[in-house]
């Protein structure tokens, strides 16, 4: 091996604080953006919520299924809206609000991290999924009320009770 003159040490040891000292310069420079604090603290609120308290509820397999089902969603959302395929993207986080726990929180985080032109789309097919559900449960309740009303006529007109 070969000995190290004074001036390559006194070298490298110069492109070595450089770049340390460039690493530094730019990292303050990141931290001191005026949105670095907001977005970091918007990451963590979502990672937060994104993690299921464990619970004795938690334990049965119809709601991990459930938070496995979400989760899914939530990351096929993310993919899609990332390749720019919004119909897919709205698709996967509307199924997701549906189902989620606390869809208040989870659109709060979505309106911060999505365009506000994919924010109404969603918006717009779960108000849509909501009424298409309300008219099936009332309908629903409509046909099992007339079932029971026809299955009494029926009796009756048997019973001779009409």
């Amino acid at each position: 091996m070969s000995k190290l003159n004074g001036a390559t040490v006194i070298l490298i040891g110069l492109a070595t604080l450089a770049i340390v000292g460039y690493c530094i310069y730019f990292d303050s420079k990141r931290r001191k953006h005026p949105l670095y604090k907001r977005r970091l603290y918007e990451r963590r609120q979502f990672e937060r919520l994104l993690k299921v308290p464990q619970t004795e509820h938690s334990c049965s397999p119809l709601n991990a299924e459930v938070v496995e089902y979400f989760l899914q969603r939530v990351y096929l959302g993310e993919t899609y809206f990332r390749r720019n395929d919004w119909n897919r993207a709205v698709h996967n986080f509307s199924n997701a609000i549906m189902i989620c726990a606390d869809p208040h929180i989870f659109l709060c985080k979505l309106r911060r991290i999505i365009p506000k032109e994919l924010y109404e789309q969603i918006m717009a097919r779960v108000r849509l999924l909501v009424h298409t559900s309300d008219n099936w449960s009332r309908s629903s309740c409509q046909l099992s009320n007339d079932s029971n009303e026809s299955n009494r006529t029926q009796s009756e007109i048997k019973n001779g009770d009409y």
